[in-house]
């Protein structure tokens, strides 16, 4: 009997404490449907000066990222990267980094 309560204590008061919280950040790729920018290809401006397509880093994956944030209809959103960050989102902290480097908007921007 006294071993179930000292039990009970360790599971109900240190496991908690020895989780951590996790989340996963993406980098998507909001741009014009296939039939609204058909003689723009991707990276370009479009004729009237507008990008074809924005990158957003968002912890909501397309499908939620689509149900939360205005997304013309005319727009499709998919995303191109994806990692895990381990810690809190509150407070409006940043995202962690990329482990992998350079997100792909910056691949192609070197001198």
């Amino acid at each position: 009997m006294k071993y179930r309560r000292l039990l009970s204590a360790f599971f109900i008061f240190l496991i908690p404490a020895l989780s951590q919280a996790e989340y996963r950040v993406f980098v998507l790729k909001i741009s014009k449907s296939a039939s609204a920018s058909a003689e723009a290809s991707a990276g370009q401006a479009a004729p009237d000066g507008e990008p074809t397509f924005r990158l957003v880093e968002s912890t909501l994956d397309p499908d939620q990222y689509r149900g939360f944030y205005p997304v013309a209809a005319d727009e499709t959103v998919t995303y191109i990267d994806t990692w895990r960050c381990y810690g809190r989102t509150g407070g409006m902290q940043p995202h962690c980094p990329n482990p992998k480097g350079q997100i792909p908007s910056e691949e192609n921007s070197g001198p």
